[in-house]
């Protein structure tokens, strides 16, 4: 079958990507929402899902076959400057339109840590998913000091890398706005320690965003790109 066919990256053509648009229809129409033709699909049934779980299964399969020769580089000397980068992709899930956080966090070169998750309340614009997004990064690069110090390592602030500009200035700005007093109180965690000095939030492009690659599926080039980022190399027995 094509599907068991290895590949190097998950989406790798335009075919899949259709088959992404057609799950996406199907799971619309399962939970009552109207496509873009207005037209409302019939006739989904459980066996339906089920089939979708298993081609999600394959598209996982065939990456995993094709990329058996990559693994995490870990090289020795390297240093302890630690670095957190966060992303989201905002009203990713076409369902609830909940966003997915992602967050990697590297000592010298070395990747040490990573998550992808769905945030758990909506966020109504682009600068609170990525408002969010840095507050769980900001908990992981706390996390990460408290932990070199039991090495006998202290760091003076961790850079935490965000490519969006609005968060970065919420983060600085302790001025309450109008547009952003509806986030939840917790998420001002972030902003808090930014001005303790604990944490330092950064800007990078969109393009060099590591993070990236944990919040959504990526054309091939800028996928193997971010995979690199992560330090994943081919292995050479």
């Amino acid at each position: 079958m094509k599907l068991l066919h290895p590949k190097t990256s998950p989406l790798v053509d335009d075919e899949l990507a259709d088959e992404e648009k057609a799950i996406q229809g199907i799971k619309l129409a399962k939970n009552g929402v109207v496509s873009r033709n207005k037209a409302r699909l019939e006739s989904i049934t459980d066996l339906d899902l089920l089939m979708l779980c298993a081609f999600d299964i394959l598209v996982l399969q065939r990456y995993i076959k094709g990329t058996t020769h990559l693994g995490l580089w870990y090289p020795k000397g390297t240093g302890i400057e630690t670095v957190v980068y966060a992303d989201s992709d905002h009203a990713g899930d076409y369902v609830d339109r909940k966003s997915t956080s992602g967050i990697c966090t590297f000592v010298g070169c070395c990747l040490t840590s990573w998550f992808s998750k769905k945030q758990t309340a909506l966020a109504i614009s682009t600068t609170e998913a990525e408002y969010v997004s840095a507050r769980k990064a900001c908990q992981q690069a706390l996390w990460m000091k408290q932990a070199l110090i039991d090495y006998d390592v202290r760091l003076d602030d961790v850079p935490i890398m965000c490519d969006n500009k609005g968060a970065i200035d919420l983060s600085k700005n302790p001025v309450q706005h109008s547009r952003t007093k509806h986030i939840e109180i917790r998420h001002h965690f972030l902003r808090d320690n930014v001005q303790k000095g604990h944490i330092s939030i950064e800007k990078v492009s969109s393009a060099d965003n590591i993070a990236d690659i944990l919040t959504k599926p990526l054309k091939r080039e800028s996928f193997n790109y971010l995979r690199l980022g992560l330090g994943m190399m081919e292995h050479i027995p």
